[in-house]
């Protein structure tokens, strides 16, 4: 999983960064950054911590997230350059927006307001996809008098479509919170939009808004009520201080400010749920290891994303759930119970499935 971190100047989306990734990229004005801070987090998973001690596994991987920290813009213009290009390879955009007073920090309107920043990023969201099929249609339109007439009807046919769905960001509509008809997917299946990518966002709040956590996010919860979009409070100065720690001294130092769950381990469960993903697990004394995957996702499919020849030559899947092998403690008594399946093509695979895929190629 990849996302792409973008905000208005000031909104500290490189100290959010940092917090996520444990990483030390440079925190400056907007503009500063001429190419994207690239970083790969862990995905906290206590599973896999338990599993690899039971099978004395010799490696533990965990899922991971990539993030990108896309570079300011001296014109302002968020989607120019490598940033829109770095947008094409992600599976999420992640909005920082500023939720924290420092007179020190000067806001760019003079003034902070989480809920209007946004909106203003949402629209540019929505702007560069108007903008992006305002192209195509004139592309279109300037191309119609050198085709027969077939071709002729069915661009035609293209360009009226176009125009609906135009007219629809134009009305605030997104690619993300509306069904395409078979005519309107054609028109566009070969044009990427930025604004049919799920939406996260990271109110970057100030250490006293701490304790008022939920509450924010409740609040901001009602303004993004479309699809495929999430919400999570963090303060960012305080997560990227205690990321610098070791997991004994962020311990303690969270709980002496009562600090709650770690930003991480909170955005990880917020795109995971937004994104509609999961995670099966594979053990074994080389490694114990989470493997991400789309919730419904059938055994073949799981297997392909350890290695594409798994799922061509896929026969059945060995399946336990991960508490039913807990709570019989081995593979041997999980089987006693009856609780050690075998799976086959039409499986959907549950989170924290553990598997051991059988295979011929």
């Amino acid at each position: 999983m990849k996302i792409g971190i973008i905000g208005l100047p000031s909104s500290g989306k490189t100290t959010i960064f940092n917090s996520l990734t444990r990483g030390n990229a440079d925190v400056g004005g907007f503009g500063s950054a001429r190419s994207a801070n690239i970083g790969v987090a862990h995905v906290p998973d206590e599973r896999i911590d338990i599993l690899s001690d039971m099978f004395k596994s010799k490696k533990k991987v965990y899922a991971e997230v990539t993030y990108v920290d896309l570079p300011g813009s001296s014109s302002g213009d968020m989607f120019a350059g490598e940033a829109l290009a770095q947008l094409h390879q992600v599976d999420a955009i992640l909005i920082v927006a500023r939720a924290f007073e420092d007179d020190s920090v000067p806001h760019l309107e003079g003034s902070v307001d989480y809920k209007r920043d946004i909106e203003k990023v949402a629209f540019d969201i929505l702007f560069a996809d108007i903008s992006l099929l305002e192209r195509r249609i004139e592309r279109l339109t300037a191309g119609l008098k050198a085709l027969k007439a077939t071709e002729r009807d069915e661009a035609i046919k293209n360009i009226e479509t176009l125009k609906r769905l135009q007219g629809d960001l134009e009305n605030g509509t997104s690619f993300r919170d509306r069904d395409l008809d078979p005519s309107e997917a054609k028109a566009i299946s070969d044009t990427f939009t930025l604004s049919s990518l799920p939406l996260l966002v990271a109110l970057n709040i100030g250490e006293y808004d701490i304790p008022n956590t939920s509450a924010v996010e409740q609040d901001m919860a009602t303004l993004l009520d479309g699809r495929s979009t999430g919400v999570a409070a963090i303060c960012g100065s305080l997560e990227a201080e205690l990321a610098g720690m070791s997991e004994e001294e962020e311990a303690e130092m969270r709980a002496g400010l009562d600090a709650g769950e770690p930003g991480l381990s909170r955005m990880i469960k917020l795109s995971y749920n937004v994104l509609g993903l999961n995670s099966f697990l594979t053990v074994g004394e080389d490694e114990s290891r989470a493997w991400t995957i789309p919730i419904g996702a059938l055994a073949p499919k799981a297997a392909g994303v350890i290695h594409s020849d798994i799922e061509r030559g896929f026969i059945r899947a060995e399946t336990v759930a991960y508490q039913d092998f807990i709570d019989a403690g081995s593979m041997a008594e999980a089987r006693n119970r009856g609780q050690y399946r075998q799976e086959g093509r039409d499986y959907i695979v549950q989170d924290g499935d553990i598997i051991n895929f059988l295979f011929s190629v």
